[in-house]
Order: C-alpha cells, then sequence, then structure tokens
C-alpha cells in the first residue's frame, strides 16, 4: 500500500491534490497557492477523492 500524493488537479487558481495515508484518501484544496481544507474522504474510494478534486478545481465543490 503505497502513502502520499497520487493526483494532482490544477484549474486557474485552484488546485487539489489527492493523497493518501494510513486511514485512507483525503484531499488538500488550494486556491491561489493557499491552503483552504483539507477534505478527509477516508471511507471512500480512490475514484471519490478524484472527484472531489476535480470538482473542486471545476469550482463545482466550495468549502465551508
Amino acid at each position: 500500500m503505497t502513502f502520499g500524493e497520487y493526483h494532482t488537479y490544477e484549474k486557474g487558481n485552484r488546485q487539489a491534490i489527492v493523497m493518501k495515508n494510513e486511514e485512507g484518501f483525503y484531499v488538500n484544496l488550494f486556491e491561489e497557492n493557499k491552503l483552504i481544507e483539507t477534505r478527509q474522504v477516508y471511507n471512500h474510494s480512490e475514484q471519490y477523492a478524484e472527484n472531489v478534486a476535480e470538482n473542486w478545481v471545476e469550482q463545482i465543490l466550495l468549502t465551508g
């Protein structure tokens, strides 16, 4: 089982990095190179984490 960075998504001023640790997947959400949120999706698949990342850079997913 490999931990660390899996995928990076970028569009405009947004970036999302899909990561994995011993608990599962999580996604770091950035805007203008500033970490806005770490979204923990530990109980979900890699595909789910990728969807979170893509939705963030496409501005479909909002924080809060």
